[in-house]
């Protein structure tokens, strides 16, 4: 599919667009910051939470999902229900389970519930075979941001983005390279302003997603940069000003700018939402899943209509500069 719009003629539009953009992100994020417990809105496994742990053990052989069952009776009865349930190392003998709940449940109401619970075992159910070791709710708090995660995920998106300008200079032109570098910097800055003023709840997934952005962002200039070097060897486009040059190729690529990013996150919400069937917590996929639909946002907007303007921009300054250097000073023509 071919467009006509004339990207190169709207590069001021898209910088004003792009920074009033990331400076509401910025802004809303601080003030979110002081007011509202965070600059972006904890969620996931990054929420605080209440939980309930249950540690049991047989004396003779038994099986966990009657302990399973005691503890759903329980919660039902006390009018509590949980949102992640997880059993650690479940045997023959023993195990633990552990139910999340959110965080405005009732300490109370747990505490019923476990109460309930610690009876249920100690009233001798399965011939006695079954008994409690320990059955505790308590308050969670998440440490926020997960500073190893993010220095991590900030090495590598930095290798990611010195091997994508070093790539584009060797093998197009420094031109390109700085326009590939100034794409990856500006998709991934919108990318977290848009996650700020959308508050989408945040868990760890939120550093998947920006790299993913990144790699969508690398992936989407290789295929515009590499459609502009084709056109500068066709006669009949190489002939026009370098605004309808970089208007031609981001036309031509127009389709492949949306497409990329769109599977890409459409492939992200297909299996987080396949694995939110197997988990049966459909709250454990709403932060991928959202940050799956930015990252697309970010990525279209910025490959599709950002890159290409400011890109021809970049070449207009370096033309005029080659330009210049040519000329010959006035010493060189007195002489």
């Amino acid at each position: 599919m071919k467009t006509n719009f004339g990207f190169s003629s709207k590069m001021h539009l898209f910088i004003i667009v792009s920074s009033l953009v990331i400076a509401i992100g910025l802004a809303v994020g601080i003030i979110c910051q002081f007011v509202a417990g965070g600059f972006f809105n904890y969620g996931a496994d990054w929420a605080d939470y209440k939980e309930v742990t249950i540690t049991y053990e047989y004396v003779e052989y038994g099986s966990k999902d009657k302990v399973v069952e005691i503890c759903d009776e329980a919660f039902a009865a006390a009018g509590v229900k949980s949102f992640a349930k997880n059993i650690h190392g479940s045997t023959n003998t023993g195990g633990e389970i552990t139910y999340r709940f959110t965080l405005s449940t009732k300490i109370e109401e747990l505490r019923e519930a476990v109460t309930a619970i610690n009876n249920a075992i100690k009233a001798g159910i399965e011939d006695g075979t079954l008994v409690l070791s320990n059955g505790a709710a308590y308050v969670g708090n998440t440490i926020k941001g997960g500073s190893t995660a993010l220095t991590r995920m900030s090495i590598a998106l930095a290798v990611v983005i010195v091997f994508h300008f070093v790539y584009f200079a060797l093998r197009y032109k420094l031109s390109m390279a700085i326009a590939a570098v100034i794409a990856d910097v500006h998709n991934l800055a919108l990318f977290v302003a848009l996650l700020a003023i959308t508050r989408v709840p945040l868990g760890s997934t939120m550093f998947a997603f920006a790299a993913i952005t990144v790699v969508v962002t690398v992936l989407c200039t290789c295929f515009a940069f590499d459609r502009v070097r084709k056109n500068l060897k066709d006669d009949s486009i190489n002939k026009l000003s370098i605004n309808e040059q970089v208007d031609a190729g981001a036309n031509q690529n127009f389709m492949v700018n949306i497409l990329v990013p769109a599977c890409l996150a459409g492939a992200a919400v297909l299996m987080f939402a396949l694995l939110s069937i197997s988990s049966l917590s459909p709250l454990a996929v709403i932060s991928p899943v959202m940050c799956a639909l930015v990252g697309f946002v970010a990525c279209a907007y910025g490959n599709t209509f950002f890159t290409p303007a400011v890109y021809c921009g970049i070449r207009s300054l370096e033309d005029k500069m080659t330009t210049a250097q040519k000329a010959p000073s006035k010493d060189s023509q007195g002489k």
